[in-house]
């Protein structure tokens, strides 16, 4: 797989994945040292964005979730209502039509005498 070709949202993931486990073994192999205050800043963020990530991955995982749905059942109750709507305005256009034939022709009676 071509890393170059994969979207720019994956090179992105894959490259913030990579800096936290590379910190994550300097870590561990004392190469940076943490105070308790950054250690508890560091685990405060930490919480916050995996909280953040996780509801923003539930939201869109639900809107996925709820389209894909909607769109087995056929049509969702707004277009239902849009297509009857089509079907009105197009009745009425006929009935409109219907009603000026006879004024056509008329005026057709008229031009000829």
């Amino acid at each position: 797989m071509n890393l170059l070709r994969a979207p720019l949202s994956f090179q992105f993931t894959i490259a913030a994945v990579s800096a936290l486990l590379l910190y994550l073994v300097l870590f561990q192999l004392n190469v940076i040292d943490f105070s308790v205050g950054e250690l508890l800043a560091f685990y405060t963020f930490s919480v916050f964005t995996v909280t953040l990530f996780a509801v923003l991955g539930g939201v869109l995982l639900g809107m996925f979730i709820a389209t894909r749905a909607l769109s087995s059942q056929g049509f969702t109750p707004f277009e239902v209502s849009m297509l009857k709507l089509r079907d009105d305005v197009r009745n009425l256009r006929e009935e409109v039509r219907q009603l000026r034939a006879p004024e056509e022709g008329e005026s057709e009676e008229e031009s000829s005498e």
